[in-house]
Order: C-alpha cells, then structure tokens, then sequence
C-alpha cells in the first residue's frame, strides 16, 4: 500500500495525457497535498493543477505539482509520455506520491467527448502512434452522430447566469 497523507511529501492526484474535451496535445491533471485518491473528487478541498496548463478560475491561485513536488512531477511527464506510447491512446492516470516517490496506481484509455476522440485520433496519425485505419475505428459511430448535429457556437459571448460542479 502506499499512502498519499502522510505529510506535505505525499500527494495523490489523476492526469490526463491529452484535455479529454477539445482534445488538445496538453497534460492536464489535479492533485492534493496531504490527501488520499478520493479526496481529489470528494469536493471538500478544491485540487491543486499539476501544471499551468491545468489552472481553471477555480485552482489559478494554488500551487502546481510542477512547483509542490518537482521531482515527481519530472517523473509523472516521463511516465505519461511512456504510457501514450506504449497504449497509443490518451491515458487516464491515477497516482500516489509518498515521502517524494511516484507510485503509478492505474491507468486506462481515458473517456474523451466526441469532439476529442476526433481531434485526438487524428492528431496520433499525424504523430505516427497509430495508423489511418485505426483512427477511423477509434471515433464510434454515436460520436459521429454528436458531431453532425447543431451545436452552440463556442466563440459566441455568453452572458454566465450561473455555474456548477
């Protein structure tokens, strides 16, 4: 077992190879200090960003895994580049720091929206992770569907009544 709270040398967090929503080439992921796996989606601590990349209006303000923990973090992008690699697919990952040490709990494909399975099996064509024919089954015919239909125009102004988690 390996425990992400045992003091401000531990962390537990989960990653993401590419944003699972445009679908852009970018790491992004959440951490806390100090926290155990389900503390990250608990919403009782607001999580951390792993990088600059990661910042929302919500955590912009909080220190990154990149500044906290350098070392690990160095680890973590050498690792998640590896598991890209290996699985040619954006990986979910989640992890454990204790005393300074990654520990790499699980990995799998990560769910994307229909707009990034797109961009991202396209994208890993032009990287040369995964051949034409593979990109074409990797976008289900539902997400096809999502793609053809009206949407809201996302560079249109939007006036915010609200928000949510």
């Amino acid at each position: 077992m390996v425990y992400g709270n045992m003091g401000n040398d531990c962390a537990t967090g989960v990653a993401f190879t590419r944003d699972p929503s445009p679908g852009e080439k970018k790491f992004f992921g959440e951490f806390l200090v100090n926290a155990q796996g389900e503390d990250v989606v608990a919403g009782i601590r607001t999580p951390q960003p792993i990088n600059s990349e990661s910042f929302n209006d919500q955590n912009k303000h909080l220190p990154t895994l990149e500044k906290v923990l350098p070392e690990a973090y160095r680890e973590l992008v050498e690792l998640y580049q590896k598991l890209e690699r290996h699985y040619r697919d954006m990986q979910d990952i989640e992890f454990t720091i204790q005393r300074g040490k990654l520990f790499m709990l699980q990995t799998r494909n990560g769910k994307r929206t229909a707009a990034a399975a797109m961009k991202i099996a396209v994208d890993m064509v032009h990287e040369k992770l995964i051949e034409q024919k593979d990109a074409i089954l990797r976008v289900s015919p539902e997400q096809l569907d999502q793609l053809l239909h009206p949407r809201l125009d996302p560079s249109v102004k939007k006036d915010v009544i609200a928000k949510g988690l």
